[in-house]
């Protein structure tokens, strides 16, 4: 029986909820009629019907009519800490533009360190996402001598099968192509049924062990089976839903150029490489089975990465060591069969490095590859750039807070008196910098989610702001009351000593530190602002003098017709003729290596013929071209002469001045040359010294063999008319290729591509030095504001007695000016040594004129002046009338 009663009871947790929180008057009717309900559902329901329903009943009269007006009894310290907050807002009310100027400028600099914090953590996220990372190595060779020290990633085809049978620490082993040989990098992919061609990219060589050592998931297929078949080829889920929408395309085939004899079978699909991925693309061609070109079984080329993936616990240092034995013991004797020179200096001075798989992508070891990098400078400067805004902005806040000083000084006083000590107040400014601090970090973070598309844009990124992640909210919470310690300890110490009796007799100065250390911060704040103008207006010179700096070649009105791998030769031959006939153009040449990005690049080892076996002699890099090259680019060839096909140049060679200068020829023509496949040629021309590669280093050696092109056509216009001539362009390219649309690109913008990462630095840059001026004019205008409201009654007195407007505005304007004057005294050494570290031995540097320092310094003082005379003309042309009015 008593148990049946206990079922038949409301819940006693509901019922004193109702008994806490209801109105007396209300109680008794209500409580009366929700036990009549919970009886009729109970009889009908059920007890976990009927509590259920109760809840819901006593949490459907929880409302303002029914509740009591009660105050909350909160313990004594929050209470102390609500009534903080409660004072915090209405001294922020209290001065509306001050607590603007103070909090505008937090977030504004919290903003700009959240965005450089995102673009931070995702440069330095790449290839963390491996399970078993650390096991996955790049194999680079590595050559340190007295002279001459160098890392690059690219190893013989052959050294596979020796590294697996020879070498048990690796579990597995695969090649990767990623120079422009072969299909690599850009392709017009077709099904085999569909007669037109689709312009694709992302295109390169593996072996079939890749997927499995980079974890690469897979959508359809098996890592193990996907690039096992010849001619197999896995492709990214994107472009299967694109050529094969809602279907698993195993099996399937697709034709690269119109070469439906080689066509390729989808082995597998897999999901889309990571954007924090080192290595990117949408087509993985395999590796097996290929007889010509990459993947032959000879020990001539060095066209491949090498990929491992070691036991676990390998020793890297053992195995580094495990792989110059073995190339001493198997590999060297294949390299001299294979007509390698300088194999003793290979065996003296060559080793190998094992570079985690992790460290590829900023590669601060500079292995040289084919590869897109970040850069690892640039990532401490803009970490820097950050903190310095961050720094400004708390500057700011201990500045203004400081300067505030006056107005609390009775207040501080006042408490004092009345029994305050020295803790409570220092809790109590400490509470309100951190309410100042949380507040200006959310109007932050909701300041830089505005900003974030565009930053994306101007940094060329895909970052997102990780608001659902367990971290970040966590983060920025902790970090706002790191902050808002930091920046209030000064200030709370410092208010917390006034001297009670100094204060409430009106004499504040006597009760407070002078404004040294104020005045030190704006010194300070202005001395990073002009180091960061300075920065900004080098960078952007330095980006200027690489734009317009002659290179050795003329890039405007060329136009490079790409995609011609579908033509056979002479169909290419003819398309030169054709293109010739049309009135615009003035030359054609059939060549894929073109001075700028995307061209073809290949690197041989040469040497002077009667030197051949005593010395290892030097890479260069070794271009093929036809008789009109030159003329198309505008070279200037200052020796000899140019190739001529009736002359039989098939092996003749013509070098550029580095590589004459290499060799040490003072009469290069028709000296005879050896390359490292033991290909004979007579010097007969050299050609002006061109850049080819980043101006940031020096010429490269080139030798340039008589050959033609498969894939880039390229046309030297007159720019008069150049609608007409693309027009013209494009009846021709329909002529011989109607099922595939015509692609071009004009050479001086694939030149400015190349910069594409200095543009975006330098653009950064100079973004984040406006935001340093504006934070540091902010807090500049509240100081000059605030100083004037200080004085206005002396400036009213002034002026009754005959002081004029100009002889005010001096007055009040001469201190902040002293103080950006010895800001920019400090700055200029400070930049001028920071830039020349920076731009170091840079080939094709800048001089650090002083020009540039003369402009920042210049430019700094004009916004300080104007942004301080707005407080102080205002001032000086007041009717002192309105001021003394009172007095």
């Amino acid at each position: 029986m008593i148990k049946k009663k206990d079922h038949i009871t409301p819940p006693k947790f509901a019922q004193k909820v109702l008994k806490c929180c209801l109105k007396n008057e209300l109680l008794e009717e209500i409580e009366g009629d929700l036990e009549e309900k919970y009886q009729v559902v109970f009889d009908k329901h059920g007890a976990k019907r009927a509590k259920r329903n109760y809840w819901l009943q006593v949490a459907h009269y929880m409302r303002p009519f029914a509740v009591k007006k009660t105050r909350l009894k909160l313990p004594k310290t929050t209470a102390m800490h609500r009534h903080y907050l409660k004072i915090s807002w209405r001294n922020l009310l209290r001065d509306k533009v001050f607590s603007t100027i103070k909090i505008g400028g937090f977030a504004i600099g919290i903003a700009a360190c959240i965005l450089i914090s995102l673009y931070i953590n995702h440069e330095l996220s790449y290839d963390k996402h491996y399970e078993e990372g650390e096991r996955i190595f790049r194999i680079a060779n590595s050559y340190q001598s007295e002279e001459y020290s160098d890392l690059w990633a690219n190893l013989h085809g052959p050294f596979k099968p020796v590294l697996e049978e020879y070498i048990p620490e690796i579990e597995s082993v695969s090649r990767v192509v990623l120079w422009r040989w072969g299909n690599v990098g850009e392709n017009h992919i077709r099904l085999p049924d569909s007669p037109n061609n689709i312009y694709e990219s992302g295109f390169f060589y593996a072996d079939p062990e890749l997927l499995e050592i980079l974890e690469i998931p897979m959508v359809y297929g098996s890592q193990k089976e996907a690039l096992d078949m010849p001619n197999s080829i896995v492709i990214s889920k994107s472009k299967a839903a694109k050529y094969f929408p809602n279907q698993n395309p195993v099996g399937e085939q697709i034709v690269l150029n119109d070469d439906t004899e080689n066509a390729y079978t989808i082995g597998g699909v897999m999901e889309d490489f990571l954007t924090t991925s080192h290595l990117q693309g949408d087509f993985i061609m395999t590796l097996k089975g290929r007889k010509t070109g990459p993947g032959t079984s000879g020990w001539c080329c060095t066209n491949y990465n090498f990929y491992i993936k070691v036991v676990p616990n390998a020793d890297k240092a053992a195995l580094e060591q495990k792989l110059v034995d073995i190339r001493d013991t198997y590999v060297i004797n294949e390299l001299k069969e294979a007509g390698q020179t300088g194999t003793d200096d290979i065996q003296k001075h060559q080793t190998f490095y094992l570079q985690p798989v992790d460290k590829i992508y900023l590669n601060r070891e500079n292995v040289a590859d084919n590869m897109k990098h970040g850069t690892h400078d640039l990532i401490w400067i803009f970490g820097g750039v950050a903190l310095t805004i961050l720094l400004l902005a708390a500057l700011n806040f201990i500045n203004l807070s400081t300067a505030k000083s006056v107005k609390r000084a009775k207040e501080v006083g006042l408490r004092k008196v009345v029994g305050s000590h020295r803790s409570g107040l220092i809790v109590q400014h400490l509470t309100e910098s951190s309410f100042y601090s949380i507040l200006s970090v959310a109007i932050g973070a909701c300041i830089a989610w505005a900003f974030l598309p565009t930053f994306n844009h101007v940094a060329a990124q895909s970052i997102s702001i990780p608001w659902t992640s367990y971290w970040f909210i966590p983060t920025l919470f902790a970090a706002a009351l790191l902050i808002g310690f930091l920046s209030g300890v000064y200030p709370a110490f410092y208010l917390s000593k006034f001297n009670p009796i100094q204060v409430l007799k009106g004499n504040v100065t006597k009760g407070v530190r002078a404004s040294f250390f104020r005045n030190s911060m704006v010194v300070f704040q202005f001395t990073v602002t002009v180091v960061l103008i300075i920065s900004a207006l080098v960078s952007q010179k330095q980006f200027q003098h690489f734009m317009t700096r002659s290179l050795g070649f003329e890039k405007e009105q060329v136009i490079n017709v790409l995609g011609l791998n579908g033509l056979n030769e002479n169909e290419r031959q003819v398309m030169k003729e054709e293109m010739l006939r049309i009135p615009t153009i003035e030359y054609a040449t059939l060549g894929d290596y073109i001075p700028v990005e995307g061209g073809r690049r290949t690197n041989f080892g040469f040497d002077l013929l009667k030197d051949k076996g005593l010395n290892q002699g030097f890479e260069a890099a070794r271009w093929a071209i036809d008789e009109d090259y030159l003329a198309t680019m505008s070279m200037d060839l200052i020796e000899g002469r140019n190739f001529n096909k009736e002359m039989a140049d098939e092996n003749s060679i013509i070098i550029n001045e580095s590589m004459a200068q290499g060799f040490n020829l003072e009469d290069p023509i028709d000296v005879q040359v050896v390359d490292m496949f033991d290909g004979n040629y007579r010097i007969i021309g050299v050609v002006k010294d061109f850049y080819f590669e980043s101006l940031t280093g020096t010429v490269r050696p080139l030798a340039m063999v008589l050959g033609d092109g498969r894939e880039i056509l390229s046309l030297k216009v007159d720019a008069s008319n150049v609608e007409q001539t693309l027009s013209s362009i494009q009846n021709v390219w329909d002529t011989f290729k109607p099922n595939q649309p015509l692609r071009y690109s004009f050479m001086d913008q694939k030149f400015e591509q190349m910069y594409e990462g200095l543009t975006q630095a330098k653009t950064l840059l100079v973004i984040f030095s406006i935001l340093s001026v504006t934070i540091a004019c902010l807090g500049l205008f509240a100081l000059s504001a605030y100083s004037v409201e200080q004085r206005i009654k002396e400036v009213s007195v002034r002026k009754v007695l005959g002081a004029t407007a100009e002889r005010i505005f001096k007055l009040l304007a001469t201190d902040f000016i002293k103080l950006i004057l010895i800001a920019i005294i400090i700055a200029i050494p400070v930049g001028y040594y920071l830039m020349d570290m920076l731009l170091g031995d840079m080939a094709n540097r800048i001089d650090l004129s002083w020009s540039i320092f003369g402009f920042a310094a210049l430019l700094a003082f004009t916004i300080a002046l104007i942004t301080v005379s707005f407080e102080s003309i205002k001032a000086a042309t007041i009717n002192p009338a309105t001021r003394l009015r009172s007095e």
